[in-house]
C-alpha cells in the first residue's frame, strides 16, 4: 500500500463528486482508496475558487508496487483532474 496526497484548486462551484469521479477514472484499479481530508477557502486561494485535498491509496493485491508504477497512475490523475476540471495542483 502506498500513500499520496494531492490537492487542486478549483472553482467553488464545482461538485467534490465530479472531482472524485474524475479521480476514481483515472485511477486504475491500482487506486483503491480516495479520502478527502481538508476543504480550504481564504487566504492564497482566490475568492471564486476551493482547494480540495485528498489521501489517495495505491494498492495491488498481486504484488508490491514500485514507486514507479504509483507516479505513472499519481501523475494521470494530476494532468486528468487539471485537464477535464479545469483545476490546478495545490502545493502543499
Amino acid at each position: 500500500e502506498i500513500v499520496k496526497d494531492v490537492a487542486f484548486i478549483i472553482k467553488k462551484d464545482v461538485e467534490q463528486k465530479a472531482l472524485y469521479d474524475v479521480i476514481k477514472h483515472a485511477g486504475s484499479r491500482l487506486l483503491t482508496n480516495i479520502e478527502v481530508f481538508d476543504v480550504y477557502t481564504g487566504e492564497n486561494v482566490d475568492k471564486d475558487k476551493k482547494s480540495i485535498a485528498y489521501k489517495l491509496t495505491f494498492t495491488d493485491m498481486d504484488k508490491t508496487l514500485t514507486d514507479e508504477e504509483v507516479m505513472n497512475v499519481f501523475n494521470k490523475i494530476i494532468d486528468d483532474v487539471t485537464s477535464k476540471m479545469d483545476a490546478k495542483l495545490r502545493n502543499m
